[in-house]
């Protein structure tokens, strides 16, 4: 014969139902911090793709003239900023490398306030690359994340350095 067992009932808060609390807790938290650098970061890349956008359907009169340019320039650095990219020492870049290369970019520190600790500084540095074959042609463009840490192996190193 079976007998059946009598269970405790289970009270409403246990250690399962802490465990849970602290975990959710815990994960909203974290989105509470990284979210919005997040989102500003995919913003700052809007930014950069609307003003090579911008760039490459003028193409003839940016490159002919740089008071042009300065303006762009300083366009994309004014709607970066209205973002909430409030870095000092932010760097904007309008470089044309030749009539079919053209990069637009922006390097920037995102500061993550953590509990507990000092502020974590996070480096941005984006880029958009525009190419085409030649003139005439359609442009092509991409966004880029720029690793600062592995651009200095691409720099000449200076044999009498120490």
């Amino acid at each position: 014969m079976n007998e059946s067992v009598e269970y405790k009932k289970p009270r409403k808060l246990n250690i399962v139902v802490i465990a849970i609390l602290v975990a959710l807790i815990s994960g909203g938290y974290a989105l509470w911090i990284y979210l919005p650098a997040y989102f500003r970061k995919s913003e700052v890349m809007r930014v950069l793709d609307e003003t090579s956008s911008d760039f490459t359907g003028k193409a003839s009169r940016m490159l002919a003239d740089d008071k042009l340019v300065d303006k762009m320039l300083s366009d994309m650095r004014n709607q970066i900023q209205e973002l909430g990219v409030s870095d000092p020492g932010a760097e904007y870049w309008i470089e044309i490398d030749d009539d079919n290369q053209i990069r637009f970019g922006v390097l920037y520190s995102d500061w993550l306030e953590l509990p507990f600790t000092d502020a974590k500084e996070v480096v941005n540095e984006l880029e958009m690359l525009c190419t085409r074959p030649g003139r005439g042609a359609g442009w092509t463009c991409e966004g880029r994340e720029l690793d600062s840490a592995t651009l200095g192996d691409e720099l000449p190193v200076d044999p009498n350095a120490p």
